[in-house]
């Protein structure tokens, strides 16, 4: 039992890497490849949620700002100039939102395979915490978002267990 939770643990922080961790604490492969997708599936829940809260305060709070500085702009007419070249600068940074590497794959991705295809191959490009993240940063609605996110997930989970386990036979180690 002790290690079924280390590897749900595992699962929870590193996603599915941790198929190893199970099998080098000698659970055998069907528990832990339990542990390993329920410790993901908390993870993405986590993430998920999470980011949807924080990107939710982010608009607020960007569109309190928004409104303060145009009712600045249109109560001041010397300091104006000043006030619109703010916004054109908060309008450049929301666009460039998740300008990064790992943001314009995901952007790629997304554009690409649609919300199944970043779902399946989410987990194998960013990992199950960057995926989730990213999955929410870019607005995918949550209950797509996490239900192919999980079908990801399980995926490469088998497939390294599958592998995994091929290794330790070649190997003689398991």
């Amino acid at each position: 039992m002790v290690r079924f939770v280390w590897v749900f643990l595992a699962g929870f922080v590193l996603g599915t890497p941790a198929i190893p961790v199970g099998l080098s604490l000698s659970l055998p492969g069907p528990i832990a490849l339990v542990a390993v997708i329920l410790g993901a599936a908390c993870c993405v829940v986590f993430a998920v949620v999470a980011m949807e809260r924080a990107r939710l305060v982010w608009q607020s709070w960007r569109a309190r700002w928004k409104q303060a500085a145009l009712q600045t702009n249109s109560t001041t007419n010397t300091r104006g100039g000043a006030s619109i070249g703010a916004l054109d600068v908060g309008d450049h940074a929301a666009e460039g939102r998740l300008s990064g590497a790992a943001g314009q794959r995901a952007r790629r991705v997304l554009a690409r395979f649609g919300v199944p295809g970043f779902g399946l191959l989410g987990p194998a490009l960013f990992g199950t915490w960057g995926s989730a993240l990213l999955g929410a940063a870019l607005g995918i609605p949550r209950r797509r978002l996490i239900g192919w996110l999980m079908t990801g997930v399980t995926v490469w989970c088998t497939v390294l267990l599958v592998a995994s386990d091929a290794v330790l036979v070649f190997f003689g180690i398991g």
